[in-house]
């Protein structure tokens, strides 16, 4: 496992030692990991791909 330093907003990590302290995980650096690994998985390129041309499609008819 790769170890990464960073900064993040003092209330993303009070929310994120809470779900430890709750107990949804062990750790606020379980909670961060989940974070970016449902992000990453949210984002993947064909999925941006599919929503830009949604995206296109519905400008270009004007449709509300």
């Amino acid at each position: 496992m790769k170890t990464v330093q960073t900064e993040i907003p003092e209330n993303l990590y009070h929310g994120a030692v809470a779900l430890a302290k709750e107990g949804w995980f062990n750790n606020e650096k379980e909670v961060i990991s989940e974070a970016i690994r449902r992000f990453l998985e949210s984002h993947r390129p064909e999925l941006m791909d599919q929503f830009i041309r949604e995206d296109l499609e519905w400008g270009l008819r004007g449709e509300e």
